[in-house]
């Protein structure tokens, strides 16, 4: 599923609502977002062990540089399969 509001404190209460729904999908396309602050790396914390508890993993596609410092900073990047996108992110998978 291809997000396109950042993924922000201010933009959570509409993830949220879509909760439900996004939470039931094993791909987040995150190329669109420029910007992910901690309350959207919970946001996708919480994304990722839904999923983990049908033994399924959340593919996070070319997420923002800022997603890296943050995640490695809670120690939560292995929670998450990383790719890039096709068009040449210059995100390395980590």
């Amino acid at each position: 599923m291809k997000l396109e509001r950042e993924l922000t404190r201010d933009m959570l209460p509409a993830y949220w609502a879509e909760r439900n729904t996004l939470f039931g999908t094993e791909r987040a396309d995150l190329s669109e977002l420029k910007q992910i602050d901690s309350v959207g790396l919970a946001f996708l914390v919480q994304w990722s062990q839904a999923l983990a508890a049908g033994n399924k993993a959340l593919t996070l596609i070319s997420p923002p540089t800022s997603f890296y410092p943050l995640a490695d900073l809670y120690g939560v990047s292995s929670l998450f399969e990383l790719t890039d996108n096709p068009s040449g992110s210059q995100h390395g998978s980590e």
